[in-house]
């Protein structure tokens, strides 16, 4: 199957540029998305500002939902997809057959690929990202059909937001019924540790926060939340004490970003307790006292993404409606402005009530 309909797509070299690709021909193991919307990821931002030049060109987005335009029969079979459905993609797959693949870990295949900043779109059929009308799907993609009544913007947020949230907190958080979990960041990926920790069954949830978060706070309650934490006024050690009644958090997720929140979380954790670092801080170092770790006999856990698993289960929650995961998204960009949601998603402009943005391409 061919086609000689242009795609347009957002390239990211220096500067984010409207290009046209050519549409793939699709073979029996392969198939072609059309891009219904995209988030923004935190990690765009970063993304954007790479300076390897063998990760250019690229085309940018791996938060995502579409539709099937074109499928090959066997990636039908494999996928158990049709044409017209609509479907999430997760943004990493491997080779299939390595040891990590083997064990489920296909994120450290070492010949893995995927989409919105992965693969970069110099490697042919070149459409490897969702800033884009149409995206390809390789042979080894994983790819899971949603509902068709969920709003795109909760579909959108299911593998890389709630998918996450449920592996970080749950997987490998290891969270239980009536645990304490203090979240350090109400972001796109704070909400979903709030939720995953809510579906868990925590006994206490508390956000730590900004004074500018405040409307991030209000939307963390509608996720699970049971105390906030504003850090510009309160003394965050201090008043998690007291609400857990001196024995402080079973579980601390990191998500800010921030190179003082770990230093933070190490703080705030119980003894014996876990502190899940999702939080990416580059390549800036962070000033901690690593005796506090065997002191407490804290276990440290970093985490990165989602897998399959925790993916089918964050389809059951989205598709739930239990929550309002669409109100994650505020902001609509088209996609002739992704760099400005970029730049929005990266602090660099200010934008009233933002927490997530997403692009809608066509």
């Amino acid at each position: 199957m061919s086609s000689k309909v242009d795609a347009a797509v957002v390239v990211a070299t220096r500067t984010m540029e409207i290009q046209s690709f050519d549409l793939p021909a699709i073979g029996e193991d392969d198939g072609l998305l059309k891009v219904e919307m995209c988030g923004v990821c935190g990690s765009d931002p970063r993304i954007y500002s790479w300076t390897d030049p063998k990760r250019f060109p690229l085309i940018m987005g791996h938060e995502l939902v579409g539709h099937i335009e074109q499928l090959g029969s066997r990636a039908a079979a494999r996928w158990g997809v049709g044409v017209g459905d609509r479907v999430i993609v997760e943004h990493l797959f491997g080779c299939g057959h390595c040891r990590w693949c083997l064990l489920g870990e296909y994120r450290f295949c070492k010949e893995h690929q995927g989409y919105g900043g992965t693969t970069p779109s110099s490697v042919p059929p070149h459409l490897w990202g969702a800033y884009s009308q149409y995206m390809y799907l390789a042979p080894n993609s994983r790819v899971h059909r949603i509902a068709g009544d969920v709003p795109a913007e909760a579909a959108a947020m299911t593998c890389a937001n709630i998918g996450n949230g449920l592996r970080w907190v749950r997987t490998k958080g290891g969270v239980a019924i009536g645990d304490n979990v203090v979240v350090i960041g109400p972001g796109g990926q704070g909400l979903a540790a709030i939720l995953a920790a809510n579906e868990a069954g925590a006994s206490k949830i508390i956000v730590l926060g900004l004074t500018r978060d405040e409307h991030r706070f209000e939307l963390s309650r509608q996720f699970g939340a049971t105390h906030t934490i504003n850090l510009d006024h309160d003394e965050p050690v201090e008043a998690v004490l007291e609400l857990t009644d001196g024995v402080l958090a079973d579980l601390v997720v990191d998500l800010t970003g921030a190179t003082a929140s770990f230093p933070l979380a190490l703080d705030l954790a119980r003894p014996m307790g876990v502190v899940v670092v999702g939080s990416n801080t580059g390549d800036q170092e962070v000033a901690v006292v690593p005796s506090k770790i065997p002191i407490k006999e804290l276990r440290v856990q970093g985490v990165n993404t989602h897998d399959t698993p925790a993916v089918q289960a964050a389809i059951k929650i989205v598709e739930s409606r239990r929550y309002p995961i669409e109100k994650m998204v505020t902001h609509r960009f088209p996609l002739e402005e992704a760099e400005r949601a970029v730049r929005a998603a990266g602090g660099q402009i200010e934008l009233d009530g933002f927490i997530k943005g997403v692009i809608v391409p066509n």
